[in-house]
């Protein structure tokens, strides 16, 4: 078992020659691992009989019953004789920014339990504060968020329940795929590229839209396949011959493709809307060719299903 803090002071003063068994903080002083402040005594003349100015560091390093600490401290005293931290800092600056409630919780769990402390550092934006630590607790190798609690047993309790949902959420199986669910049912798909389904798989019903329209004429597969940048759902439009016997396959209506004597080619749209009626459940688009094309006798009606 090994639960192990490590704290550092930043603004540490220079070595001195006097070094000195303190008690400042209670963990140490629990786990029986020595406290020591080393210093410089300052000039005679800063000093009165009562009252003598003094900063040092204070160390506390070492392991006792598998739990490990590390402490670099800033100190300071007055009557030589009780320490304090020595300046009002940031959390991690007074003994790291575990809760001292929740430490001594570690403390009575790591008989039973393997628990450890993580840290890590989280950007802020702020220039005068980069960054903040941020830490939580580890038992039998699941991360844990710090519990917010006033008692020891409180937090015992607190960490333990968040122990236990957490093991019951791991057992379960993942959630199933989008991406892989949309390609198990629509293959279709896989021609614009896994990277391309993840970005939009939100917006899955116009993803089968697409699927459905590229699955009544698959050589649409092979153009969205030879394009470089895939275009968004929205941009996708495809115009079908009422009697399905001829498509257009356009994006953002700039580029338009089709099925020409057996090959596929880019063509020229040149179709007008005249009319909404009900196809497939749905309101559609009609689209007719313009001008003198639209009263040649072969002339197509063409619904847009996209």
């Amino acid at each position: 078992m090994a639960f192990r803090f490590n704290v550092m002071f930043s603004g540490i003063v220079d070595m001195g020659k006097i070094r000195k068994a303190v008690t400042v903080f209670d963990l140490p002083l629990r786990l029986g691992v020595p406290q020591y402040v080393e210093y410089e005594p300052p000039p005679k003349e800063w000093c009165t009989p009562r009252w003598c100015p003094n900063e040092g560091l204070l160390i506390a390093e070492g392991c006792r019953k598998g739990v490990c600490i590390k402490y670099k401290v800033v100190v300071k005293t007055q009557d030589g004789k009780r320490w304090m931290v020595g300046r009002r800092g940031r959390d991690e600056d007074k003994g790291g920014c575990l809760r001292p409630q929740v430490a001594a919780a570690l403390l009575e769990l790591a008989t039973k339990y393997d628990v450890a402390v993580w840290y890590e550092k989280v950007e802020t934006g702020n220039l005068l504060r980069p960054f903040v630590v941020r830490c939580g607790v580890i038992v039998n190798g699941v991360r844990l968020d710090q519990p917010y609690c006033r008692t020891v047993d409180e937090c015992i309790s607190f960490i333990l329940e968040d122990y236990r949902q957490e093991e019951r959420r791991l057992r379960e199986p993942p959630p199933p795929d989008p991406v892989e669910e949309l390609l198990q049912e629509w293959p279709e798909l896989g021609a614009f590229g896994r990277e391309w389904i993840e970005r939009f798989a939100v917006l899955r019903d116009r993803l089968v839209e697409i699927a459905n329209a590229l699955r009544r004429f698959p050589w649409m597969m092979e153009v969205i396949r030879t394009m470089n940048e895939k275009p968004q759902p929205y941009a996708i439009f495809v115009l079908m011959a009422k009697d399905g016997s001829d498509a257009y396959l356009s994006f953002d209506w700039q580029k338009t493709y089709s099925m020409r004597g057996g090959a596929v080619r880019e063509v020229r749209l040149e179709l007008e809307r005249i009319r909404y009626e009900e196809y497939d459940g749905k309101m559609r688009e009609v689209y007719r060719p313009r001008g003198l094309l639209a009263f040649a006798a072969a002339a197509k009606e063409y619904v847009r299903i996209l």
